[in-house]
């Protein structure tokens, strides 16, 4: 298979993992050493202001010791954790590794699986495709060779989803490190322990993942051995085809999904391919109908600010008429009595 190399007999995605996770490992001692620095640093903003409000309000010893241990604890516990999130018990790498781990086996892929083994069915299609073309029926060929190719990038898409979060994990591990020195103050360890917590997402992205891969698997194997030599069947194809999309969109969606639940964010987001969906269309037709509804209140205010300035008008008018009335009617009285 092209994907292969021959030289080390790793798939190219694979030398990417590898190649990449040499790469971050390096990281880790310097942006250590400056998560420390800002830790310390931190811890002696809040000693400070810690026991400089203890001193300004006259506390008793009791009191002053019993806030010493609990800081004592508590910086400890942050710079514990700050020391060995990728480096002695690597608690970052193994929430990442246990939940992978869990996943796989869970989905029953071997122990070897890895996001390259997801095209492999793609290719062995394409490759089938390729190798059976013939002059004797070019156009079937050619729709054959289409279909497959589609396919193939489909499910090249998947795994290159799973190596993107992948290397997602690792970039957080390492340059992640940074956001636990923000533990060293009480204000900012909300910073620290939201690391751990985005962790934890990633690392249930993959376990989700991995489970449906495993799901999907079966049925494109079960789908290119039903359909053996015989490229030319269009029907296998075209389920093949949609199979694949509708594995794609899985693949998008499920993980994020179940993520939000530690990292909080909304369940009814949607991202990526299929984000326009019902809900955004029935909130493009609430909008719709609010705007209508607002041009049709400014429309009726309008009417009724000039049916109001008609009446006002017409209303002034009869005053006057009736003014003038009453006056010609006086004019009219004061003149006989004078005739009298």
């Amino acid at each position: 298979m092209s994907y292969i190399d021959p030289t080390s007999n790793q798939s190219v995605l694979d030398q990417v993992v590898q190649k990449f996770g040499g790469k971050v490992r390096s990281w880790k001692n310097i942006i250590q050493a400056a998560a420390e620095r800002l830790f310390w640093t931190l811890v002696l903003i809040s000693m400070v202001w810690t026991f400089g409000m203890m001193l300004l309000r006259k506390a008793d010893i009791a009191d002053f010791f019993a806030e010493f241990t609990r800081f004592i604890i508590f910086a400890g516990l942050y710079f514990w954790l700050l020391t060995n999130a990728v480096s002695g018990h690597n608690i970052a790498g193994t929430i990442i590794l246990s939940m992978e781990d869990l996943g796989r086996t869970a989905a029953g892929l071997p122990q070897g699986a890895s996001h390259s083994s997801v095209i492999d069915t793609g290719v062995l299609i394409w490759t089938q495709a390729t190798n059976n073309l013939t002059l004797l029926q070019p156009a079937d060929s050619l729709i054959a060779m289409i279909i497959s190719l589609i396919i193939l990038i489909v499910l090249a898409v998947i795994a290159v989803n799973m190596l993107l979060l992948l290397i997602s994990s690792w970039v957080l591990m390492y340059a992640g490190i940074f956001f636990l020195g923000f533990g060293g103050a009480r204000w900012t360890t909300d910073v620290a322990i939201n690391y751990f917590k985005t962790v934890l997402s990633i690392g249930i992205q993959l376990f989700v993942m991995l489970l449906i891969v495993g799901i999907g698997s079966d049925p494109l194997t079960s789908f290119y051995t039903k359909m053996g030599k015989n490229v030319l069947n269009y029907e296998e194809l075209a389920v093949m085809l949609i199979f694949s999309i509708a594995f794609f969109v899985l693949i998008s969606k499920l993980p994020p999904l179940l993520a939000g639940i530690i990292t909080g964010s909304s369940i009814g987001s949607n991202s990526g391919i299929g984000g326009y969906s019902g809900g955004n269309f029935l909130a493009g037709a609430g909008t719709a109908a609010a705007v209508a509804s607002y041009g049709g209140s400014l429309v009726a205010a309008r009417v009724a600010a000039a049916t109001s300035s008609r009446d006002g008008t017409e209303a002034l008018r009869n005053a006057i008429e009736r003014g003038q009335a009453y006056e010609a009617a006086r004019g009219g009285n004061n003149s006989g009595g004078r005739d009298l």
